[in-house]
């Protein structure tokens, strides 16, 4: 102000990350229904965020213990819930949350502290990767449980039938259990997907 005359105004705002909008997109092509922006900046900031990024649910002015309800209303209405965050005000949030998921280079400590993945990177674009990860691992896990069945049922069966004594059982049982074991050192070809 000048002379009581307001001559100009600054504004500043952060600004939204360019791959933000993509990989919201790559997330709920991945399968996730609803994706939920809980934050403490105002109502007006919120919705132009979430307007730009894609985001059709978003709550704006909460306090820490607020974000933890809607965690809370999210997990009670029986829903898997990821929560993303990076400060001091999303640390409850991110520990009751099913998946904590930290955004570790600008994130607070108690931040990381709380979640369950943190982000060495700060690059959201990494959560869509991370579902990818957590999927394949698990159908290796139930391969190398069904590899691990069929491998003794069968051991049963030559032992049962007579076909081989206890010395080939011994190493029939050693020998099998690495089978999962070349399964599961097939996680190193995600990277390269």
């Amino acid at each position: 102000m000048i002379n009581d005359k307001l001559v100009g105004i600054i504004s500043l705002t952060d600004q939204v990350r360019k791959n933000t909008k993509e990989a919201i997109s790559q997330i709920k092509k991945l399968g996730v229904k609803n994706v939920v922006m809980l934050t403490g900046d105002n109502e007006k900031v919120a919705e132009r965020v979430a307007k730009e990024v894609g985001i059709t649910e978003f709550h704006a002015g909460l306090l820490p213990e607020e974000k933890v309800a809607y965690i809370k209303s999210y997990i009670d209405a029986k829903k898997t819930v990821a929560m993303v965050g990076d400060g001091v005000n999303d640390a409850a949030a991110l520990r009751i949350a099913t998946v904590g998921i930290a955004m570790g280079a600008i994130g607070q400590d108690s931040a990381i502290e709380s979640a369950d993945i943190v982000l060495m990177r700060d690059d959201i674009s990494k959560i869509a990767d991370i579902m990818k990860l957590a999927r394949f691992t698990r159908r290796l896990a139930v391969q190398d449980f069904g590899i691990w069945g069929f491998s003794n049922i069968l051991g049963l069966s030559l032992v049962f039938t007579g076909f081989i004594g206890p010395p080939g059982a011994a190493a029939y049982n050693f020998i099998t259990d690495f089978f999962p074991l070349l399964n599961s050192l097939r996680t190193g070809k995600l990277k390269n997907k």
